[in-house]
């Protein structure tokens, strides 16, 4: 009797310490996810950015002014990889991509965004010349007053 009793004494305390293993692992599951999400710095941008394409194909494409960015990645290097997601309805024109054993497990292909300055500007309309009908509804479309494009011109070198 005192051998079945010890038995089963030792029996509960492995069950108990099994279940206390499965508890933390869960609890460590749930409250590990939750705060994923919350943890990462969100900024909102003031301005449009530039969106290099993909293998530097030579286009441009515009992320708008007003998109969430959630910091994924800070580099060394002195560049940060933010995150941003889209809703899409519809199907999606696409190619699958293969995990290959290089990869790791994760393949990250971020895309290049860059400020919009002066210079980019000048680049851009070199490749894609402005009408004057262009240029009058961009500046209609901007609110842009007559005295507001007089000191513009006045501005520009003769």
């Amino acid at each position: 009797m005192i051998g079945k009793t010890f038995t089963n004494r030792r029996l509960s305390l492995w069950l108990a310490a099994v279940l206390s293993v499965n508890a933390v692992f869960l609890a460590f599951l749930i409250f590990g996810d939750f705060g994923k999400g919350h943890d990462r710095k969100m900024i909102k941008t003031k301005e449009p950015l530039l969106i290099e394409g993909p293998n530097s194909d030579e286009n441009n494409y515009v992320l708008p002014l007003g998109t969430t960015l959630y910091l994924d990645k800070r580099f060394p290097e002195g560049h940060d990889r933010y995150v941003v997601y889209l809703n899409h309805k519809g199907a999606i024109a696409h190619e699958d991509v293969a995990m290959k054993p290089e990869y790791g497990g994760s393949f990250i292909d971020p895309l290049w965004l860059a400020n919009v300055n002066e210079e980019t500007l000048k680049e851009i309309f070199k490749r894609f010349p402005l009408s004057k009908t262009d240029v009058a509804a961009a500046i209609k479309a901007n609110e842009i007053t007559k005295d507001d494009l007089a000191d513009i011109l006045r501005s520009m070198p003769d």
